[in-house]
């Protein structure tokens, strides 16, 4: 899997890794900027990521430049993305929040949302993990072990990590509604809060230089272990309880202190 960090140059194929873009769908600026916005939201595309020129995906993806420009201005106007001219310029995923927008405006706004999405993802998680217990591959089973061993010595691995893992326990479920709805909630749910977190003290959750490298581990291991031993009802419980305490991390969160 490819590693973009903040600063790289992302490739194409690493603009589109976990989504597809079949010749069937509409190749349109909505759906380019779904799939950009999907990417910011997961992790996948960190802050300070410089995006392809608009003709590297105009012309990968067979759609007009126009297309590519619309896309990203969209993405400019929800604050994602910021555009700069000149041989170092480029679009880039905005490494702060607009400088208009205060974290404690961002944090209120965000604090109306966070209980109804916490909710939503409390009714559809845990019931993918029992599936995924019931139908998870071998293969699928030694992904999800393989990424609880993967280090994630910073909060943006971190968030990639968890990503590609609560994915990946939808897709071992079999049910691709449900699949799609929890890559939904989530996207909708960060793409918003990660301008929040850049302005956070993560300390108020993670205290101590080594607690964010152990805590993905921690937080998802009984999870795993349940899916792998083909135990539902546990694996069911498990999800509920990473859940319930995610959510208190968050509402922490927003009552944190601005970072730096």
């Amino acid at each position: 899997m490819t590693v973009v960090r903040g600063g790289a140059v992302a490739d194409v194929d690493t603009v589109l890794q976990g989504r597809e873009w079949p010749a069937s769908r509409p190749r349109t600026a909505t759906a380019l900027a779904a799939v950009l916005r999907n990417r910011i939201a997961l992790g996948g595309l960190p802050p300070g990521t410089r995006l392809p020129t608009e003709r590297e995906l105009a012309a990968s993806l067979g759609v007009s430049r126009n297309t590519v420009r619309e896309a990203l201005r969209r993405l400019a106007d929800d604050g994602l993305v910021t555009t700069t001219l000149g041989r170092s310029g480029g679009t880039r995923v905005r490494e702060a929040p607009p400088e208009h927008a205060s974290r404690e405006s961002i944090a209120a706004g965000f604090r109306r949302t966070i209980e109804e999405y916490m909710q939503y993802r409390a009714a559809i998680e845990p019931l993918a993990a029992r599936l995924a217990a019931r139908n998870a591959e071998p293969a699928e089973v030694r992904e999800l072990v393989g990424l609880l061993r993967e280090p994630a010595p910073d909060l943006a691995t971190y968030h990639r990590l968890d990503s590609r893992l609560h994915a990946s326990i939808a897709r071992a479920s079999r049910n691709s509604v449900l699949g799609e709805a929890v890559e939904r909630a989530r996207e909708e749910m960060f793409v918003r809060g990660n301008v929040l977190w850049l302005r956070t003290n993560w300390s108020a959750v993670y205290p101590g230089d080594d607690a964010v490298r152990d805590a993905f581990g921690a937080e998802h291991r009984e999870v795993v272990a349940a899916i792998e031993a083909g135990d539902a009802d546990a694996a069911e419980e498990a999800m509920r309880r990473h859940l319930a305490e995610a959510h208190r991390q968050f509402l922490r969160l927003l009552d944190a202190p601005e970072h730096g």
